[in-house]
């Protein structure tokens, strides 16, 4: 059966971060603990047809469903953040069991690097940002300079195809640009969400995507990407890493939200690299073998403290200390007692407080019970 996705359920399970049992070598086919009754070893995953089934408590469905009932979000939704986090974009055939889902039988190209750069450092430039969301920043910790550096602006509520106009005769490309697309012939934005633009900028600075602060949670996300998947004109933002620091940093941190790390960063002027979730590891290792190369020796795995009662957030910060000792870095924890300052932004922010003007490094240790 030929695959008309652009994604395969080996990489919905990598997503899920399902625990793999053992892998068929005839077929590719994966039995896995089911997520949903935990048996181990029942929920075998069929390679051929894209497909799941729980022996032991009956669910079954396809990997889109899979990806959906676990995260209760519809099937249009999860096939479009499946898309997301891979950096995909569209189905191969129009003849899909899915076919409510919108897509374009030749998805846009996504623009190069330095297009999408230009285009965002422009558009960041023509937009505010509202006083509640200054409040916001300074509350967490910046001051108003370093909002202004970090280019933190509101998304328009209005005036979205005047704004790309704008753009236009400016020079600026907005075909390929994740969270541009075309309405009616002409130009806008998507998503139209109220909320903060985050810039999500590589080691070399440049802006390679944006993720939006929701002010009110959307089905508990606190943060969705600026783009624009599967609508004319429009391409996905991926799942970039955030850089936040010296590039040629011997130690350098590692957290899972590129505002908490650029707050971090500017609290402590250390290094951090920001990956978009606790999940979304697949992109880490080419940054991490770049900063080895640039002098880095060692790194301090900073996800939030959640990682000490969440599973998958547990597992993932065990993940990602073992890419990095295997690349020949040196790894460490970084832990603190009290919990409820959740992420490494919190706890900066509460010692620079409390001691006024020092800052405290945080209790690093070796490893962590998970």
């Amino acid at each position: 059966m030929t695959n008309k996705f652009p994604f395969t359920i080996r990489q919905i399970a990598e997503i899920l971060q399902l625990k793999i049992r053992y892998a068929h070598p005839d077929n590719g086919n994966l039995d896995v603990d089911c997520p949903f009754c935990k048996a181990k070893s029942k929920m075998n995953l069929n390679a051929a047809k894209n497909v799941y089934r729980c022996n032991s408590c009956g669910e079954y469905g396809g990997m889109v469903q899979l990806y959906g009932k676990l995260h209760g979000v519809s099937n249009t939704d999860a096939f479009r953040e499946i898309c997301e986090i891979l950096g995909c974009s569209g189905i191969k055939s129009a003849n899909e069991s899915t076919a409510t889902l919108e897509q374009k039988e030749s998805p846009i190209v996504r623009a190069n690097n330095d297009t999408i750069h230009q285009t965002y450092s422009m558009l960041l430039s023509m937009l505010t940002l509202a006083a509640p969301h200054r409040e916001q920043l300074l509350a967490r910790g910046l001051s108003q300079e370093q909002i202004e550096r970090f280019n933190y602006k509101s998304v328009p509520a209005f005036g979205q195809q005047k704004l790309c106009a704008r753009l236009l005769q400016s020079g600026c490309t907005l075909e390929g640009v994740p969270g541009f697309y075309r309405e009616n012939d002409e130009w806008s934005i998507k998503p139209k969400a109220s909320g903060v633009l985050i810039p999500i900028c590589g080691i070399d600075g440049k802006i390679a995507g944006m993720q939006i602060r929701l002010n009110k949670p959307v089905n508990e996300r606190k943060y969705i990407w600026f783009s624009s998947t599967g609508i004319d004109g429009g391409a996905s933002s991926g799942t970039p890493i955030h850089f936040a620091g010296d590039p040629t940093a011997k130690r350098i941190y590692v957290t899972d939200g590129a505002l908490k790390g650029t707050v971090a960063h500017a609290l402590t002027g250390y290094t951090f690299v920001c990956i978009p979730g606790a999940k979304c590891l697949s992109e880490i290792d080419g940054l991490l073998s770049c900063l080895k190369s640039n002098g880095t020796v060692e790194a301090v795995e900073a996800f939030n403290m959640t990682k000490l009662t969440n599973k998958q957030v547990g597992e993932s910060a065990v993940i990602l200390r073992e890419r990095l000792s295997a690349l020949g870095i040196k790894v460490k924890s970084a832990v603190w007692s009290d919990t409820s300052l959740n992420g490494i932004d919190d706890y900066y922010l509460h010692r620079m407080k409390a001691s006024k003007n020092h800052i405290y490094s945080v209790d690093i240790t070796e490893k962590i019970a998970v």
